[in-house]
């Protein structure tokens, strides 16, 4: 085996150890591993396999027991899903797109699919809606099909790798213009991202030696890290650790976080193959004795390893043809691919079924149903896509109850660090006693103390494309980026809120000072020594009363600033536009202090505005959705109605053109919460979970986490994320006194 870097001395004592005794772990590991061999039936499962592909499906089974929706490529260009039980077939790639190959999300809702023209993305929970292009020619064409995947998503969902007939390319949906990179190390056969996506692993093959190139992300690009010369099969186990199968035998553990360490689970005395990690958190893999004449070359006997077990157990007696068999993603099944043909079977017991298909060249899974991977020490990631929308009834906005189902047990786990789709934000005191702001990295690693002021912080803005925050401490608006030297970005006339923003890009940053007006002053500026600009001067009327700017936001685009302005005795708030290169003002409509739609204004991802009016404020207008169509914003037309008595706790958008809302039925503070979506077209909510009661929610970018607190006291509390695709609640116990929580990027 050979490694960029050197590998250090094993030890035992993480993830698959054993023993530190690892001279007698191996003898009695293998010596047990050799007894299960020579005990096994001598059948094959050779004639079992080619006579359940002579099966007709109906006398197979009703219905298709798969752990997941299987997508099949055929070799007339379509792509059909194989639903789970018995919901059915049906071809989800537009009609006139011959597809050459093609990658399922981590959630399920989207497809990336490449043609002779580019790379295109499709979303799957809107029927019916168009593909999005995404590069032309120069996304190429798979150099093989069938063999792996050759089109896959990072776990977050902003990064899409696919082999080429010169490598690898890849593709990062940052904000701003896309990012495409080039790996040319060799041609490859098939990719895989880690659970959470900071490495990359491709193999390549020649002459019969499979080499694994393994990749570590950095922002917007990818750096070779390792190099496994001969692993004849490879399973990630954790977000950095990869167990890999060298073809003279053994079983072997890299831990790329530890300088490419490596550790050996099983000595080379027999052949192992086909490693992967089942849905109980388990390492499962076929084992062969080279000694025994009654297991040939090819064939192994399915073994399993518990994460942390003192022994290996025999899941199936007979050894089984390894040749074009691939796992299911639960670990639980074995599919057979040859000649345009797929079946399935449990090589615990010999059961299993065809699928009635003769022309497949290539296919891939949605996401497993019900099953949700254990938090291990190393925290494999979780899928971090958004969870499938379902299509609401075309109906008028109405003011109906809001729907609701039986509440659940919601599953609480306290933790110390979990696998997110973005970085969280929040202030909490740190060693000192000062208040910092705090990351909670998306990768995994526990929350720490980002800023290292030495007065309190009491306020701050993420960054939406950058480890960055914008904060306030001592009437001073200082930028901290990560690994890098604070520097201050402007002095404050004010100790009142200034609401810092970042532009879209991360390049610039608006502040509201009530003493003065609305400033502006980009990154790179300040770092320079320069002074903020002022966009927007407060003003005092003809007849004395003084306006108050609040809360200013960038368009989607960066070229306008949308914000709240106070008319002091008067008693009006109006939302006003400024378009910076112009300087040109839309003015909105004054509406009464009381009328909350100015103060809870945001923009949508078209340029449009939309405001919220919900039971948190006795006005006479109904409460709703609103939707404002700038230049002259106003209390906007009603979309949508929220039944009375409902509070609408935290929103997003997360698709363009939908809401995600966090809604509770009544003003209670501790009132449950249920989650619904809004199709800014059709006008109904529809539910998607019941969380339970959370204080402060903020969804997530893409709107699959939720974080918040329980039991928020003015002195903080404790900070907690849930999960909306499994209905889990994790409690992040490695930060205490945490309050302002925030998600960067676009959450809500």
């Amino acid at each position: 085996m050979m490694s960029l870097a050197v590998p250090a001395s094993s030890t035992r004592d993480q993830y698959f150890a054993l023993e530190r005794a690892s001279e007698i772990k191996h003898e009695f590991l293998n010596g047990q591993i050799l007894a299960m061999i020579g005990l096994a039936r001598r059948l094959l499962f050779l004639p079992l396999l080619i006579a359940l592909l002579g099966v007709p499906l109906a006398a197979a089974q009703e219905g298709l027991d798969l752990p997941a929706d299987l997508y099949v490529l055929y070799n007339d260009g379509r792509v059909e899903r194989f639903g789970v039980g018995t919901s059915g077939v049906a071809t989800v790639t537009p009609s006139d797109a011959f597809v050459l190959d093609f990658g399922i999300d981590p959630s399920g809702t989207r497809l990336a699919y490449r043609t002779e023209s580019g790379l295109f993305l499709l979303d799957l929970s809107l029927p019916g809606s168009s593909a999005l292009p995404v590069e032309g020619g120069s996304a190429d064409v798979p150099p093989f099909r069938g063999v792996g995947d050759t089109i896959v998503w990072s776990s977050s969902g902003d990064a899409i790798a696919y082999t080429t007939t010169y490598g690898a390319r890849v593709y990062f949906s940052a904000a701003g213009a896309p990012v495409f990179i080039d790996l040319r190390e060799a041609v490859f056969r098939q990719i895989s991202w880690s659970p959470g996506g900071r490495f990359l692993a491709a193999e390549s093959e020649s002459e019969g030696v499979r080499v694994w190139w393994i990749y570590r992300r950095e922002g917007a690009a990818l750096l070779l890290t390792s190099i496994i010369t001969d692993g004849m099969g490879v399973a990630w186990i954790s977000d950095s650790d990869i167990v890999f199968a060298p073809n003279a035998g053994g079983l072997r553990l890299m831990s790329l976080d530890r300088a490419n360490q490596q550790i050996s689970l099983l000595d080379d005395s027999t052949i192992y193959r086909l490693p992967a990690l089942d849905a109980t958190d388990a390492l499962v893999f076929f084992a062969r004795d080279p000694a025994d004449a009654g297991v040939p070359d090819g064939y192994g006997i399915l073994l399993r390893l518990e994460r942390g077990a003192q022994s290996v157990q025999v899941v199936g007696a007979t050894p089984v043809a390894l040749g074009g068999l691939t796992w299911s993603p639960d670990g639980r099944m074995l599919v057979a691919f040859q000649g345009g043909v797929m079946a399935f079977f449990n090589p615990a017991d010999g059961l299993g079924f065809p699928l009635p298909i003769n022309s497949a060249v290539a296919y891939d899974w949605g996401p497993v149903v019900g099953v949700t991977a254990p938090v291990a020490p190393t925290q494999p990631a979780p899928a971090t896509d958004l969870p499938t929308v379902v299509e609401p009834t075309l109906a008028p906005p109405t003011a109906e109850p809001l729907p609701t189902r039986e509440p659940t047990p919601i599953p609480i786990v306290t933790t110390s660090a979990l696998v997110l789709a973005a970085d969280g934000y929040f202030l909490a005191p740190g060693t000192n006693g000062v208040v910092q702001v705090w990351r909670l990295p998306a990768d995994g690693s526990p929350p720490a103390p980002f800023t290292r002021n030495t007065s309190d912080a009491v306020e701050f803005a993420a960054s939406p494309v950058a480890q960055a925050v914008a904060y306030v401490v001592d009437a001073e608006l200082w930028l901290q980026i990560a690994n890098q030297e604070p520097f201050r970005l402007a002095r404050l006339n004010t100790f009142a809120p200034v609401t810092p923003v970042f532009s879209p890009e991360g390049l610039q940053v608006a502040y509201a000072d009530e003493g003065t007006g609305i400033w502006r002053i980009a990154v790179e500026a300040a770092r320079e020594g320069e002074d903020p600009e002022l966009l927007r001067a407060r003003i005092v009327s003809d007849a004395g009363i003084e306006q108050a700017m609040r809360r200013p936001q960038f368009s989607p685009d960066g070229s306008k600033l949308l914000f709240d302005l106070y008319a002091g005795e008067s008693g009006t708030i109006a939302n006003n536009v400024l378009d910076i290169a112009s300087r040109q003002m839309a003015l909105g409509v004054p509406l009464p202090a009381d009328d909350p739609r100015p103060g809870r204004a945001r923009w949508l991802r078209d340029g449009r505005i939309y405001s919220l009016l919900d039971a948190a404020a006795a006005v006479d207008s109904p409460p709703g959705v609103y939707l404002i169509d700038p230049p002259q914003p106003s209390g906007g037309a009603l979309i949508a109605s929220l039944p009375a008595g409902a509070v609408v706790r935290a929103v997003n958008e997360p698709l363009s053109g939908m809401l995600r809302l966090v809604i509770a039925p009544t003003t209670a503070p501790d009132a449950p919460l249920g989650v619904f979506d809004l199709v800014l077209t059709e006008g109904t909510l529809t539910p998607v979970i019941e969380i339970g009661a959370l204080t402060a929610p903020r969804l997530s970018p893409e709107g699959r986490f939720i974080g918040g607190f329980e039991s928020l006291t003015p002195e903080g509390g404790t900070l907690t994320v849930i999960d909306l695709l499994t209905g889990r609640r994790f409690l992040l116990s490695s930060a205490a006194g945490a309050r302002q929580f925030t998600w960067s990027g676009a959450g809500g």
